[in-house]
C-alpha cells in the first residue's frame, strides 16, 4: 500500500490474521503494536509476527510512504504446536521448527536494516501481477527462500545475543570476583581479546555505560547487598570491601548514584 497522505485506515488497526504476517517497509516510518510492545516501523525494516499476535497501527493513522506486507498461512502453528507450512514446500520439517520458535520470541519482532527482503517483495508481485505459467511454483520457491534467508538471520540474531549476554556475564563475574582491585579498563580488554576502543564501546553499547561506569555500578550493587544482608559489617568494611579508596569516596559515590547516603540508605 503507498499513502500519497496521511490518513486513517481501520484495516490497519491492531488485528490477529490466520498466518505468519511479514511487513516490509519501503519508505515513510509507522508506529506499530505487537501485543502490548509499541515499535517503530522505518524504512527497511522488516517485522514478522505469528497468528497468535495483535499487530497494527494503535491508532489506525498511516504516514505518508509505502509498506508491502504478506500473511502465510500454515498447515499448522500455534503456542503449543510446532510450525507446519503445509505439503506445499520442500523446507525440512526440523527447519520449519527452528523458524516457528524464533518467530514466536518477542526479541525478534523487527528486523532492522533488512533490505535484502526487499527482493522477495517485488518479485512476489512481479509473479502474481502476470501470472505467466508456472508462477505458482514461482511463488513457492519465492517464498522458500524468504524463509531460508529469515532463518539465517534470526539464527544469526541469537547467536550474537548469546554472545553480547555472556560478554557481560563474564565481565561482571570478573570484576565481582576481586570487587576491591582497581580495576585497568586496558588489562580488562586484553582478557577479552580486545583494544581499550573496541572493548569501551561493547560495553557502552550493552551496558549503556562506559567500563569505568559500569564497574562503579558493579561495587554500589554489592555494597546495597551487604547493607541490607550483613549487618555486621559497617559503612568503613563494606567502602573497602567494594574498592573504594574510602569511607568519603564511597559515601559520595553512593550519594550521587543512588541519591541518599549509604547511612540514610541502611536506615
Amino acid at each position: 500500500m503507498k499513502f500519497s497522505k496521511v490518513r486513517m485506515d481501520e484495516t490497519m488497526r491492531p488485528h490477529l490474521n490466520d498466518g505468519i504476517e511479514i511487513h516490509f517497509v519501503n519508505s515513510g516510518k509507522y508506529k506499530w503494536v505487537v501485543d502490548d510492545n509499541e515499535i517503530e516501523l522505518l524504512p527497511g525494516n522488516l517485522s514478522i509476527t505469528a497468528p497468535w499476535q495483535l499487530n497494527g497501527s494503535p491508532t489506525g493513522k498511516m504516514d505518508i510512504g509505502q509498506i508491502n506486507w504478506m500473511v502465510i498461512k500454515p498447515k499448522q502453528y500455534t503456542l503449543n504446536s510446532p510450525l507446519n507450512l503445509g505439503n506445499w514446500t520442500k523446507l525440512p520439517s526440523s527447519l520449519q521448527e527452528n523458524i516457528g520458535s524464533m518467530i514466536a520470541n518477542k526479541n525478534n519482532l523487527v528486523i532492522e536494516k533488512a533490505k535484502t527482503f526487499k527482493k522477495y517483495f517485488i518479485e512476489l508481485e512481479k509473479e502474481l501481477s502476470n501470472q505467466e505459467e508456472g508462477f505458482e511454483i514461482m511463488v513457492g520457491n519465492i517464498i522458500e527462500n524468504l524463509f531460508i534467508d529469515l532463518h539465517r538471520h534470526l539464527s544469526l540474531r541469537e547467536q550474537q545475543n548469546y554472545e553480547e549476554d555472556n560478554f557481560i556475564d563474564r565481565l561482571t563475574q570478573i570484576v565481582n570476583n576481586d570487587l576491591s582491585k582497581k580495576w585497568i579498563i586496558d588489562d580488562l580488554a586484553y582478557m577479552f581479546g580486545m583494544g581499550k576502543t573496541k572493548f569501551t564501546y561493547e560495553v557502552k553499547k550493552l551496558t549503556g555505560y562506559p567500563p569505568n561506569s559500569f564497574i562503579i555500578n558493579l561495587k554500589i550493587e554489592k555494597a546495597i547487598d551487604l547493607i541490607k544482608n550483613n549487618k555486621s559489617m559497617n559503612m568503613s568494611d563494606i567502602a573497602f570491601t567494594c574498592g573504594f579508596s574510602s569511607l568519603q569516596h564511597f559515601t559520595a559515590t553512593f550519594s550521587q548514584r543512588i541519591g541518599v547516603s549509604p547511612s540514610k540508605y541502611e536506615k
